[in-house]
C-alpha cells in the first residue's frame, strides 16, 4: 500500500501486529535503539487498541519522528537515577522519549514498593509520554495499585482565566480487581484531552462540542481550527478540573525539577530546546493493609454492588472505570484497530520515507 491509495474517505482496519511492526521500524529509522523503539512503539498502540488514537499512532507516530530526526528528542538517551531515598527517587530522562522514561521510573516505583511498600518516583528531563494507562500494566502485573500523572504545554486556563498555563495534566489509577482484572482511571484534567481535537482535524472534522474549548480571545467556540490556532481547552467539572490541573502540575514538575505552566517546552512548535516533560509514579503494595486475597475478594464485591445498583431509564448497564476501554481491546485485537483514511496515508508516508514496508490494511 502506498500514502496514494487510501486518500479516499474511508475507515481502514489494522491489525495491531502490524500497525506496532511498521510502527517500531519507522521509529528504529528515525534514530531509537531497536529496544527503545519497542519501546514507545508498545505505548502507542496501547492506546489504539484502548479507542485512544489521540494518544496513539494516528496522532503522535509524525510528531515523535519529527522531533527525533530534528534532534529535539534524544535518541540515545541514558536515564538515571538521579537520587533515591526510601521508596522515593527522582529519575532524569536525559531528554529522551517519554514511553521509554516513563517505563523505567515505573519500573523503579514497583521495585521501591516491593522493598518498602510504597514506592514513589517523580522525574524530569522527559517528552511526551502518551497515553498514562499504559505504565500501570507494571503495578498491576505485581498485584499493586498503580498511579502516573505527567504535565503537558500550557493548552488549559486557570479557572476564570482566558489565557493557557496549565496542559491538561492527566492522571490515572489502577486497582487489581480479581476476577474483574482492574479498575483503571485514566482522564485528562480538561474535559477532554486536546490531542483529541488534534486527531480530529487530521480525520477533516470541523467542529467540536460546545463547551470543550475556548478560542484564543477566551471565547467559546465549537470550531477545530479555532482551538489549534491558539485556542485553549476548558477543565472538566470547571473550578473542580483546574484544581486537580494544578495537583497535578505540582506532583509532576514542583517535585522533579522539570518545567512546568509556559516554561514547558512545546511538542509542536518548540524544535530548538528540550521539553523538560515532569511525570510522577507511585505504587502501592495492597500487602501492607490486607493480603492480596482478602483485597482482591473486597474489590469484586465492590464491582459486583455496584453493577447492581437500580438505573435509571436508557441505562443498559452500570461500568467500571477502564472497563469500555478494555473491552474495545479485546474486540480491535480480534478485528483490527479502525483508522481513517488520512490517518493511514500519513503512517504509509512515514514509512515511505524510511523504507519500511507501509502497515497493510485487512482486506
Amino acid at each position: 500500500m502506498t500514502p496514494s491509495d487510501v486518500t479516499a474517505p474511508a475507515t481502514f482496519r489494522v491489525h495491531a501486529e502490524e500497525l506496532a511492526r511498521a510502527t517500531a521500524a519507522i521509529l528504529t529509522g528515525a534514530g531509537l535503539s531497536p529496544e527503545h523503539a519497542t519501546q514507545v512503539t508498545e505505548g502507542l498502540v496501547d492506546a489504539e487498541l484502548r479507542g485512544q488514537g489521540s494518544h496513539g499512532v494516528s496522532r503522535l507516530l509524525d510528531i515523535y519522528v519529527a522531533r527525533l530526526t530534528q534532534g529535539a528528542t534524544n535518541p540515545l538517551p541514558a536515564v538515571r537515577v538521579v537520587s533515591r531515598k526510601g521508596g522515593t527517587a527522582v529519575v532524569d530522562g536525559d531528554n529522551g522519549p517519554g514511553q521509554v522514561v516513563g517505563r523505567m521510573a515505573m519500573e523503579l516505583a514497583v521495585e521501591c514498593a516491593a522493598e518498602h511498600g510504597l514506592g514513589a518516583v517523580a522525574v524530569r528531563g522527559s517528552n511526551h509520554y502518551g497515553a498514562a494507562a499504559y505504565y500501570l500494566k507494571a503495578a498491576l502485573a505485581h498485584g499493586m495499585i498503580g498511579m502516573t500523572t505527567t504535565n503537558a504545554p500550557p493548552n488549559m486556563p486557570p479557572w476564570g482565566g482566558k489565557r493557557p498555563y496549565l496542559g491538561t495534566n492527566p492522571l490515572a489509577i489502577a486497582v487489581p480487581a480479581g476476577k474483574y482484572g482492574a479498575i483503571l482511571l485514566d482522564m485528562a484534567t480538561s474535559v477532554v484531552a486536546k490531542g483529541k481535537v488534534q486527531l480530529m482535524a487530521k480525520e477533516g472534522r470541523t467542529t467540536i462540542p460546545l463547551g470543550w474549548a475556548l478560542d484564543a480571545d477566551g471565547r467559546d467556540t465549537q470550531e477545530v481550527d479555532a482551538v489549534l490556532r491558539g485556542g485553549m481547552m476548558l477543565p472538566v467539572g470547571g473550578p473542580k478540573g483546574y484544581g486537580l490541573a494544578v495537583m497535578v502540575e505540582i506532583l509532576s514538575a514542583m517535585l522533579s525539577g522539570a518545567d512546568y505552566g509556559p516554561h514547558l517546552g512545546n511538542m509542536y512548535t518548540q524544535f530548538d530546546r528540550p521539553q523538560n516533560v515532569g511525570h510522577f509514579f507511585g505504587a502501592l503494595d495492597v500487602s501492607g493493609f490486607l493480603s492480596p486475597e482478602a483485597f482482591g475478594a473486597r474489590i469484586e464485591g465492590l464491582v459486583e454492588e455496584l453493577r447492581a445498583v437500580p438505573r435509571r431509564d436508557g441505562c443498559p448497564e452500570i461500568l467500571m472505570p477502564g472497563e469500555i476501554e478494555a473491552r474495545c481491546e479485546a474486540r480491535y485485537r480480534a478485528e483490527g484497530i479502525p483508522m481513517e483514511a488520512p490517518v493511514l496515508a500519513e503512517i504509509c508516508r512515514l514509512a515511505e520515507r524510511f523504507g519500511v514496508p507501509p502497515p497493510q490494511p485487512l482486506a
